[in-house]
């Protein structure tokens, strides 16, 4: 399980990549071959995975999180349960939160907080607050 949420935040913060066919395509107008980028996407995550820190997070999620979301990430009035979301939610909604992006009521608090995150930290905390607390 931990393998599947952890390749899943990998993923979510190397972005899109794009996969050829397991074998080259040649296409037909250009003649231009691509290759099988498979492997490197598969490096790219592991390397990403490697910066996932649960003792950084769990510091981060005492200090900012808790007050609103809980003790357990399990929600309190207008702030949502945080545990119950896959990991690359989390991911995508603190990106844009950093990004200075209005999405709800308290878009405010969560801007002021996710501003100061690094790409590591966020995948931490998304892995943290959607496992910690089965």
């Amino acid at each position: 399980m931990w393998k599947t949420i952890c390749l899943g935040v990998g993923l979510a913060l190397i972005g899109t990549v794009g996969v050829a066919d397991e074998k080259e395509a040649t296409a037909s107008d250009t003649g231009v071959v691509q290759a099988d980028t498979t492997d490197a996407a598969k490096t790219d995550a592991a390397t990403e995975l490697q910066d996932v820190d649960l003792a950084a997070a769990k510091k981060i999620f005492s200090r900012s999180c808790r007050a609103c979301h809980g003790n357990k990430a399990q929600g309190a009035a207008s702030y949502p349960s945080l545990s119950d979301k896959e990991p690359t939610y989390i991911v995508e909604r603190l990106e844009r939160y950093r990004s200075g992006e209005t999405i709800g009521p308290n878009s405010i608090l969560m801007i002021q907080h996710a501003k100061k995150l690094s790409d590591e930290d966020i995948a931490s905390l998304a892995v943290y607050v959607t496992t910690a607390f089965e």
